[in-house]
């Protein structure tokens, strides 16, 4: 292989010649020399480009790739799995299409809307959300790290049976009829999607779903420049405890929400559920990622490249846990504590300060004696309460919640009837407990 079989190009200006890159905002390939623009189904079709040669058969050991910019002859490292890249030294998309042919190639690509300025704005919103965060977790350099990735999704149909027991309560003024349940339940699920890459966090792919598929278009080259993409290396079958973790969860949830609506509350105690008729496609789907690195822990964020959901392990700041405990130790803990420990024991320092005079004055404030004392006992017990519950949330605050997948109504295939049975029997009827 010649040394320019491995060059990578990018789209080019049909006008200029210049390199195109992929407008988020405006949903076609820009020239940023002659200001031209076009719709990449349009280039597409008059096959104005150049195409990258087949892959390659031949083996290496070293994972790396050596890809040459063809706009100003660096070299763009890659790894096996990366399928579009951008030259770090010009900033032009260097286009890797070898990597996405044959059964790499995916069905479908759901093209970015967010643009890197609207992914920054994200970032900075969710961030803010914790005050403990290192000072340069918001700083320029470290937004400016901010990716566009186009993650590899396995979009997976099947069938769902399920079968489950419990039990059923029902309301009826101050008690609780209580039942037993039993339900069968076949339903549809649609395009329920599994990032099909290991170096990417599943939880981080769930929790940014979901996205909006009308908006997803047969996968077309043409929406790659300017981005990084990461072709699939986990298969469906390789999936599969994934895929059957998330269908038993979402046979519950179908079997409360479909057939339960008329009790308060219902608890399964046992059941069973089983997915089949497996089919699947697989797909690009947008994602904006950063990685920041702090006191030797990667921290993880991504945000929805088309719905700007954002998600992530936050950082917190040694430093300034150690303030706030201070702060807290100080205002809420030591201050308190001398002015009610002065308090409880003015009864006892007053005679030494006072002449006996004033004494006299002050009447019946030394029958109180006993009730201050005791008051003041408690009401320190009660700031030393208070002060060991935020020092534990200070402590243990140091990552945002990361949300779960979505419930199963957003795969529901409604145009699938589905099957219910379900039988009930009534139990007993037991005394409903107030809260």
């Amino acid at each position: 292989m010649s040394n320019w079989d491995a060059l990578a190009d990018t789209y080019k200006c049909p006008g200029c010649s210049g390199n195109l890159f992929y407008d988020t905002s405006t949903r076609k390939l820009s020239c940023k020399f002659c200001g031209s623009s076009y719709n990449p189904d349009v280039l597409e079709a008059l096959d104005v480009f150049s195409r990258v040669e087949a892959e390659s058969d031949a083996k290496t050991d070293d994972p790396r790739h050596e890809i040459v910019c063809s706009s100003c002859g660096a070299v763009v490292i890659t790894d096996e799995n990366t399928s579009s890249s951008i030259c770090c030294f010009c900033g032009s998309p260097a286009l890797a299409a070898r990597r996405l042919t044959k059964e790499f190639k995916p069905d479908y690509i759901l093209p970015f809307k967010v643009t890197k300025d609207e992914a920054k704005s994200k970032f900075i919103e969710w961030a803010s959300t914790n005050k403990y965060i290192p000072d340069d977790f918001t700083s320029e350099e470290n937004i400016n790290k901010l990716t566009g990735l186009y993650v590899p999704f396995w979009l997976v149909d099947c069938k769902c049976e399920a079968e489950f027991y419990g039990t059923g309560y029902v309301p009826q003024n101050d008690n609780l009829a209580v039942f037993a349940l039993e339900r069968r339940l076949t339903f549809y699920l649609s395009r329920v999607p599994f990032d099909g890459s290991r170096k990417i966090s599943n939880r981080l792919m769930a929790a940014v779903e979901p996205f909006d598929y009308s908006e997803m278009v047969e996968y077309r080259d043409s929406y790659l420049p300017g981005f990084y993409a990461e072709r699939y290396d986990q298969t469906p079958l390789e999936l599969s405890e994934n895929v059957s973790n998330r269908t038993k969860r979402y046979a519950e949830e179908a079997v409360k929400l479909m057939s339960c609506s008329e009790y308060e509350e219902v608890k399964f105690s046992t059941g069973y559920s089983n997915a089949t008729d497996f089919k699947h496609s697989y797909a690009l789907l947008p994602v904006w990622f950063m990685n920041y690195k702090y006191e030797g822990v990667n921290y993880g964020f991504a945000i929805n490249g088309q719905t700007g959901e954002a998600c992530g392990d936050l950082p917190f700041s040694k430093r300034k846990r150690r303030m706030a405990l201070s702060r807290v130790i100080l205002l809420r803990l030591v201050l308190p504590l001398l002015l009610l420990l002065l308090l409880t024991l003015a009864p006892v320092i007053t005679p030494f300060v006072l002449s006996g005079e004033a004494l006299k004055r002050l009447g019946n404030f030394y029958q109180l004696t006993g009730v201050v004392m005791m008051a003041g006992i408690f009401l320190m017990l009660f700031v030393i309460g208070a002060f060991i519950k935020r020092w534990i949330y200070i402590s243990n605050i140091s990552q945002n919640p990361i949300d779960p997948p979505p419930k199963v109504e957003q795969y529901y295939d409604g145009t699938k009837k589905p099957i219910i049975k379900k039988k009930d029997k009534f139990v007993s009827v037991m005394k409903r407990i107030k809260e």
